[in-house]
């Protein structure tokens, strides 16, 4: 019997807007640690503050996606269906990067981050794919665990990674020294895995089998108050350092996930019961290709702008430039069988349903 494929709405949207946001944070990225123009720092903190929930956003979509399949709990089928869509971009999008540095600093820096590239990403923003690849690995074996686990079980689980991982985390960063040695963990007993980002995967699988989720309201008026605090808080840390502190933005404190969970909840409850159009189907499945593509996109951008990649104006300009670009990229790379699925993890059968040049003009796929 044919089944229509169904797409959460609000997965999407979650998709869609943290891919932006991830781009919008290596935008701003400059301007933040320079300061020299005061307008741009604050516009640039107040929009970051709300971005800095992308990442854990990411792995909580990864989480909830991955461990409410039913065809994670087989090894097989992660390792041949599931890794290679994020490992193999990975290695090519690392190539290129790889590429560019002996271009631009020399071949002795491009081999040396040839060498590390085992253990260290060639350039920051692939240090997500670093953690997730280890919970793409242990997701069989994490399907099982979760579609066991009572309801106080998994409290006492995400209990522990909050107190343990992002709280003492949280308290170690702001207590004045030599007191925060207090909230250092020994490694030996650690509950930490891979960073502690496996906290937010099994989150998000959680908050993904929730039936009854909290009022919009109250969520919105967590993220306005969480958002204010994160953006007020950095202001207030870098104006009295004399240099930018992202102690509010860290991924792994209290404040980011307060705000990624609250969000999260907004995106479930707005998309809940709700099927993606086309148009939207469309972006998010190009959102791992912008993903990938962007560090050089915007160096590239503010390259061609030279001066005019400064200011509040200038900045928009290289973030919605660079955006467009990616997504434009993405499109066109998933129209040519070679490359599709090598450069955007898509495979390209698929990509000529719902996501590349030959989707445009088709109806919903259909099983």
């Amino acid at each position: 019997m044919n089944q229509t494929h169904v797409r959460h709405r609000g997965y999407d949207l979650l998709r869609l807007c943290s891919m932006a946001a991830v781009v919008y944070l290596h935008a701003a990225a400059d301007a933040l640690r320079q300061g020299e123009d005061a307008a741009l720092w604050h516009v640039s903190n107040t929009i970051s503050a709300l971005a800095s929930a992308a990442v854990p956003l990411f792995f909580m979509l990864s989480g909830a996606l991955l461990l409410s399949s039913g065809s994670t709990e087989r090894p097989g089928y992660v390792l041949r269906r599931r890794l290679p869509r994020v490992a193999v971009p990975l290695l090519a999008w690392s190539a290129v990067a790889l590429v560019c540095l002996w271009w631009r600093d020399g071949a002795q820096t491009a081999l040396d981050a040839l060498r590390w590239l085992p253990s260290m990403s060639v350039i920051t923003p692939y240090w997500f794919l670093y953690a997730l690849i280890p919970l793409y690995l242990l997701s069989p074996a994490l399907k099982v665990l979760c579609d066991h686990l009572t309801e106080s079980q998994w409290r006492y689980l995400l209990g522990l990674w909050l107190v343990v991982t992002v709280g003492f985390g949280t308290l170690y960063r702001f207590v004045p020294a030599p007191w925060n040695s207090w909230f250092q963990l020994n490694e030996v007993y650690t509950v930490s895995a891979v960073g502690g980002y496996a906290g937010y995967f099994l989150l998000g699988a959680w908050l993904a089998r929730r039936e009854k989720l909290p009022h919009a309201g109250a969520l919105w008026a967590v993220v306005l108050a969480d958002w204010a605090i994160i953006a007020l808080g950095t202001w207030r840390l870098s104006a009295t350092a004399g240099s930018y502190d992202e102690r509010f933005k860290n991924y792994l404190g209290v404040f980011t996930a307060l705000l990624a969970a609250a969000l999260f909840l907004l995106f479930l409850r707005y998309g809940r019961g709700r099927e993606s159009g086309r148009g939207l189907a469309f972006l998010s499945e190009n959102a791992f290709g912008v993903y990938l593509s962007h560090p050089m996109a915007l160096a590239l951008v503010e390259g061609l702008l030279g001066p005019l990649a400064g200011g509040v104006g200038g900045q928009a300009i290289t973030f919605l430039l660079a955006l467009a670009g990616c997504l434009a990229g993405s499109v066109l790379v998933g129209s040519v069988p070679g490359l599709c699925f090598v450069a955007t993890g898509r495979r390209f059968r698929a990509a000529c349903q719902n996501s590349n040049l030959f989707s445009l003009g088709k109806g919903r796929k259909s099983d």
